[in-house]
């Protein structure tokens, strides 16, 4: 709703990776150390959804103010998730 989503490349790939659904990917987050893979370290809880959001100005339909957005917008949709599923 705030900007694009990331197409796929001419081989079907977003970063490298293949895409489970429109502009999404999955990384083993745990294994390589990224941000959703943090919860549960040391014996601690895994969190039971975690996620990163990637939203860059690197594209010229694209700004800081947009990039801004695009994060609330997924974190508030993440939140709105989260409320329907758990009712």
């Amino acid at each position: 709703k705030v900007t694009h989503i990331a197409p796929p490349d001419a081989k079907g790939l977003i970063i490298g990776e293949t895409p489970t659904q429109e502009g999404v990917i999955n990384y083993p987050c745990d294994e390589l150390g990224l941000c959703a893979g943090v919860t549960g370290r040391n014996g601690g809880v895994v969190a039971p959804y975690r996620t990163t959001t990637e939203v860059y100005p690197d594209s010229p339909s694209a700004n800081d103010e947009i990039c801004n957005r695009a994060q609330v917008a997924a974190v508030c949709g993440g939140l709105d998730h989260v409320l329907k599923v758990k009712k």
